[in-house]
């Protein structure tokens, strides 16, 4: 589908490091220069452990965060993988506790910044904190933001500080001078440590964050699980190393009522210089935090506006491309929670939303997999299913109850007014059901084939991996013509002759996969839209047959579509054991087609195969040469494709022989009358006579 003005496609050019300092940006706030004075006030100096233990409780949540990104790594984060997953009602929910687990957190990082501005400048917190909060709204507003290149600075500046600060506040303990009080450890038992858990959970809220930059992220499979567990690791030893000095040098009668800990901490351990470069790591953490965070929860508003399930003002953009109407509500949203509630109770709500919003996520998780849709290929799997995620949700279900009366209230309350907002008004304007109905597929209820599409559609900014043979997939394809008045039986029964031929797979099979998978895309387009059928077999290739009508061939409900009429059809047959990469293939050719230099009038218009090829290529030129003995190219014939001393930047991709394209393989041997087709340089294909002394060398 062609991404919306609000939705265009992005770059993918953040790579592990920036996935890192996103998450680490994200996480390290708030947490760490606030939270431990209160944490300490509750349970003592066990609040040390409460960090570990919270840390290790994340990991379910990370491990099932970075599956549902490789799988839909598209902007929108947590609310479009649970509103895909669990449905629009469940999504409703989910996405109003996400937009205010985001809401709550930065409410809390502004109280923590306005209580580290009070070290320079004597003005009462709630006011500073409401004036913050409007300064960042109208900064988001207008659109500006810190580059990815920034929060690196940003992240390695706070980083640095705080291992300083550690590494002398760990000097200072193992010299025995912490004027702390570290016993009795556990000063309320048990329950004053499981109670801190709970509380010091909003710690690791930013994990879900990086989810909103996946479509941005080069081979997210790799770099999302692996920059999210570098982060969790160092985030939670910085957690519980940094309170631990806390605790260790500063009297406890003074933490308790402490808003700004660690800076007290560094008074203690640190020259005055250093003591300012906690402050200002603070401030530059709680800045980059929270502009990003208002930023993240004002796109929950648009996204669930563009389900239908928020009024369409919300995805009304500015002159500056931001939508100011999700972002207000965000601001007054903060701005209210900080004037009604004390920093205590901000911070029990603040972990109770995020805990309700990473159980939900473990939720997604099981219900995907057991949907079984084969559009869902994530490119990284959570261990230990079902049982990991069914162990997140209790541990979640039961921290919640732990933080009081006040959060299990808001917190139903929040979910009792999502499903009422559902009930009488989005169940009438939702687009589309979850994944959830498919796990009762085999009883024949609700089951929504759109969803396939959707998660289809996700995969086209998942970007290939190195060994995604794209080119190969182009080089090999078939394309044919359907002349006027026919349908798309017509077209899918061409489609699967030359498919049936390739794979061996008789022709009524072929069809019939096409017609039970409806991984169907849909795009759009004033002058040439297309659609893309996706089908999975016991093959090992990829194959791709490219149909073009010369009058537009309508896609009836039995195959997935709306009646929407079409001038291209791509019928790709992927691999039954290598669904994401079939889909990422898939999600490269939507790229070409319809990307800001729009493929499809080129490839619609091409008087020749090998120009139709060419425009789904960026930069390469392909030439096809017949292999006859009575010509130069006769010379080839007999060798193995291997045995071609091929110039660098050219590649032999494809063979047709007796009517059928093959792969050329190393060990394939060249027969007369083969047709080989070549990718090279745009503009530095041989020509036909040359051909034997360029392969030749």
């Amino acid at each position: 589908m062609q991404p919306a003005d609000g939705d265009r496609r992005l770059t993918r050019s953040l790579g592990l490091r920036h996935v890192f300092v996103l998450s680490t940006g994200a996480m390290l706030s708030s947490g760490l220069f606030l939270l431990p004075g209160l944490a300490a006030a509750e349970a003592g100096p066990s609040a040390i452990l409460a960090y570990l233990i919270a840390g290790a409780l994340a990991i379910p949540a990370m491990l099932a965060v970075a599956e549902l990104s490789t799988a839909m790594p598209r902007a929108g984060g947590a609310y479009f993988f649970l509103e895909r997953a669990l449905g629009p009602a469940v999504g409703t929910v989910a996405g109003m506790a996400t937009w205010l687990s985001l809401v709550l957190k930065d409410a809390f990082a502004l109280v923590g910044m306005s209580a580290y501005l009070n070290i320079a400048f004597d003005i009462p917190s709630k006011p500073l904190a409401v004036a913050l909060i409007a300064l960042f709204t109208v900064i988001n507003i207008l659109g500006s933001r810190a580059s990815a290149a920034l929060q690196l600075l940003l992240v390695t500046f706070v980083l640095a500080v705080l291992a300083w600060f550690i590494a002398a506040g760990l000097f200072e303990i193992g010299a025995g001078d912490g004027a702390g009080e570290m016993k009795p450890f556990f000063t309320d038992g048990t329950t004053g440590l499981v109670a801190v858990v709970g509380l010091v959970f909003v710690s690791y809220g930013g994990l879900t964050k990086v989810a909103s930059a996946a479509e941005e992220i080069e081979d997210p499979s790799r770099n999302i699980p692996l920059g999210m567990s570098l982060s969790l690791f160092v985030s939670t030893a910085v957690y519980t190393l940094g309170v631990w000095v806390a605790v260790a040098v500063v009297p406890s009668n003074q933490l308790h009522n402490d808003l700004a800990p660690i800076h007290s901490a560094a008074e203690a351990i640190l020259p005055a210089a250093g003591a300012i470069l906690v402050a200002l790591a603070a401030i530059a953490a709680f800045s980059s935090a929270t502009n990003a965070g208002i930023l993240a929860a004002a796109r929950y508003p648009l996204a669930m506006s563009r389900d239908g399930l928020l009024a369409a003002r919300f995805q009304n953009l500015t002159r500056f491309n931001t939508p100011v109407w999700g972002i207000l509500v965000t601001g007054a949203g903060m701005a209210i929670v900080v004037v009604a509630f004390d920093v205590s109770a901000i911070a029990k709500l603040a972990s109770a939303f995020v805990l309700l919003t990473l159980g939900l996520v473990n939720a997604a998780v099981i219900v995907l997999r057991a949907a079984r849709i084969s559009s869902y290929a994530p490119g990284f799997k959570a261990p230990f299913f079902p049982y990991l995620q069914l162990f997140a949700i209790g541990v979640d279900v039961f921290l919640i109850i732990e933080l009081g009366a006040l959060a299990l209230l808001l917190t139903g309350a929040s979910v009792a007014i999502g499903v009422a907002w559902y009930v009488f008004y989005g169940r009438r304007r939702a687009r589309h059901s979850g994944a959830i109905y498919h796990v009762f597929e085999r009883w024949g209820q609700l089951v929504d084939r759109g969803i396939d599409r959707d998660l289809s559609h996700a995969m086209q900014s998942h970007g290939l991996r190195a060994d995604d043979e794209y080119p190969g997939l182009i080089a090999r394809a078939t394309v044919l013509s359907v002349p006027a008045g026919e349908d798309i039986q017509e077209a899918a029964f061409r489609a699967s002759e030359i498919l049936s031929r390739r794979m061996g797979v008789d022709v009524d099979t072929v069809t019939e996969k096409f017609l039970e998978t409806e991984s169907l895309w849909i795009q759009p387009s004033e002058v040439h839209p297309t659609a893309t059928p996706i089908a999975f077999f016991d093959t090992t290739d990829d194959h791709l047959v490219i149909v073009r009508a010369e009058t537009p061939v309508r896609i009836p409900r039995t195959w997935g579509g709306r009646g929407e009429r079409v001038h291209l059809l791509f019928f790709l047959a992927g691999c039954t054991d290598q669904p994401g990469r079939s889909l990422r293939l898939a999600g490269e050719l939507a790229a070409f087609l319809h990307g800001e230099d729009s493929a499809a009038p080129a490839v619609a218009e091409a008087a020749y195969e090998s120009e139709v090829k060419e425009a789904l290529l960026a930069d390469l030129s392909i030439g096809q040469y017949a292999l006859l003995p009575e010509l130069s190219t006769g010379a080839l014939i007999g060798h193995q494709v291997g045995e071609l001393m091929i110039d660098d930047g050219f590649d032999v991709e494809a063979i047709r022989r007796d009517g059928v394209v093959i792969r050329a393989d190393a060990g394939t041997v060249l027969e007369a009358d083969d047709q080989i087709t070549l990718i090279g340089p745009e503009g530095q294909l041989p020509e036909f006579d040359d051909l034997a002394r360029l392969l030749n060398g």
